[in-house]
């Protein structure tokens, strides 16, 4: 087989049904160019033994899988790193291993552009999957990567769980709408089973980080403020709804606090929030010219305290000393004021005063700020329509 140009990522430990995934993507639609997909079988060297035996099987039933499954075009990989050290071993360590992997398929200068895509264990795929990541890599030659749609199926689930899926996916959907109605340039999902980037950005960036887990999250971090990351919207990643204790957060771990009665998704951050930010992000040339006291004057009380207590003065100031223009301090302002720095600012408005809100409330509230016409306000519909919107890109920047 040529070298592929496009590789895709599978991380697999104590994984029920990895050939389901397999299968999901034998069945995929060919693009025209080379696809190869490596799977890192991992575990760590303190594992129990049933998850040891687990991965063992797993490697075997896949590799009998590969063996029945050639083509010219499309090739399946196994790595198996069953004894990874214990403060290593984790998502993010696996996630490395495939694709400084995929990035050695891709070490010839002619192949830097090469597509690194990320899936993970539990997933399936829609049929066009493949060909819609390589139509995205020819038609947006500069862009460093893309978070793809994604869809957790829910209709067959007990009602309690189905009811916990729907109020997670409809939660991270109202977040990125959120960010954006603020204003903030750099927001998109940052979902680990639902990503791509291009070669050259990712060893530019130095990689994989090896955390346990939020490994994609802060993954992202570094390529979407690069310019010209996108949403691929034209095919659809299915991540399992299932719950799981595998990772300290996370879908999984999010699903099965909620069945366990540890969490309640019910529950989601005050739309006002987002109405803050959006009162600095629409004042940042009047801090690019030294005006820090008027600017925090007209912010609400919350993220008053917020910016002092985080020393944002001090760091504005540095910006400016750093920046010839508006332009360029806006770019180094959101490089610091990131989706990780939002999420902080979130979590201590909460504590300081502005509660969370019953979710259809607040999401309904959050579709109605932006000029959406609202479903019937249940969760189910709201997702819906959240979906609905990201098919189409929708992206309304408010205040």
């Amino acid at each position: 087989m040529p070298d592929p140009h496009m590789v895709v990522v599978i991380p697999c430990h104590d994984e029920p049904d990895l050939l389901t995934t397999l299968e999901s993507l034998w069945r995929c639609h060919l693009p025209s160019s080379p696809v190869a997909v490596v799977v890192v079988i991992n575990g760590a060297a303190d594992d129990p033994p049933a998850v040891q035996e687990h991965n063992q099987q797993t490697w075997q039933s896949a590799r009998t899988w590969i063996n029945d499954h050639r083509h010219d075009h499309r090739t399946f990989h196994l790595l198996f790193e069953p004894q990874l050290p214990t403060r290593l071993a984790g998502v993010g360590t696996a996630r490395k291993i495939g694709m400084d992997w995929a990035l050695e398929r891709f070490a010839d200068p002619h192949k830097e552009d090469g597509l690194i895509v990320c899936l993970d264990a539990d997933c399936q795929v829609a049929p066009n999957y493949l060909q819609a990541l390589h139509g995205y890599a020819a038609d947006h030659p500069h862009s460093p990567g893309c978070s793809i749609h994604f869809e957790h199926p829910w209709a067959d689930l007990p009602t309690h769980h189905r009811q916990a899926i729907v109020q997670y996916e409809l939660y991270l959907r109202y977040h990125v709408h959120g960010l954006r109605w603020s204003g903030f340039p750099h927001a998109f999902h940052t979902v680990g089973s639902s990503m791509a980037v291009r070669a050259a950005p990712y060893r530019q960036q130095g990689g994989m980080n090896r955390r346990k887990a939020g490994e994609d999250f802060y993954f992202l971090q570094k390529i979407i403020p690069l310019g010209g990351f996108r949403t691929l919207n034209t095919t659809t990643v299915f991540p399992s709804a299932r719950a799981s204790h595998r990772v300290p957060f996370g879908t999984g771990r999010a699903i099965s606090d909620e069945l366990s009665g540890h969490k309640d998704l019910g529950q989601i951050s005050d739309p006002q929030l987002f109405h803050h930010l959006g009162q600095l992000f629409m004042r940042l040339e009047p801090l690019y010219h030294g005006e820090w006291q008027a600017t925090l004057a007209g912010l609400p009380p919350p993220l008053q305290d917020f910016l002092n207590k985080q020393l944002w003065e001090a760091r504005t100031e540095e910006m400016r000393a750093n920046t010839g223009s508006l332009p360029a301090f806006r770019k180094r302002f959101f490089q610091g004021f990131n989706a990780f720095q939002i999420l902080k600012y979130i979590h201590f408005a909460t504590e300081q005063g502005c509660p969370k809100q019953p979710i259809a409330q607040a999401t309904a509230d959050l579709l109605t700020a932006m000029g959406v016409t609202l479903p019937a306000v249940a969760c189910e519909s709201l997702l819906e329509c959240y979906r609905r919107l990201d098919r189409q890109e929708f992206w309304c920047v408010g205040q």
